[in-house]
């Protein structure tokens, strides 16, 4: 069903722009004879399904994964500790 327009044609000749009736409400059907959802069979969970598929191949990617993320820290942490140590230095000779 559609809503009655409240916007008079006088008002469509004085502007150049499209005009919406805000007073559009939409209805919601009820679905009649939906029948309950019964729940299919439980899927492995989503971690267990991975480890079992990349189960061979993390203990040689950790490794490696391990080092990246050292490096990276390290790389990360450098510029702080040489910051820390000379407001320190600045602070002793002060």
């Amino acid at each position: 069903m559609k809503p009655t327009p409240q916007i008079s044609p006088s008002q469509h000749a004085s502007r150049n722009f499209p005009l919406t009736d805000y007073s559009f409400q939409a209805t919601v059907d009820a679905k009649s004879g939906s029948s309950p959802v019964v729940p299919a069979k439980k899927a492995p969970a989503f971690h267990k399904l991975s480890s079992e598929f990349f189960g061979a191949e993390t203990s040689r990617d950790y490794f490696a994964e391990l080092l990246f993320f050292i490096l990276i820290a390290g790389i990360a942490a450098w510029p702080i500790i040489s910051a820390i140590v000379a407001v320190i230095r600045l602070l002793r000779n002060y």
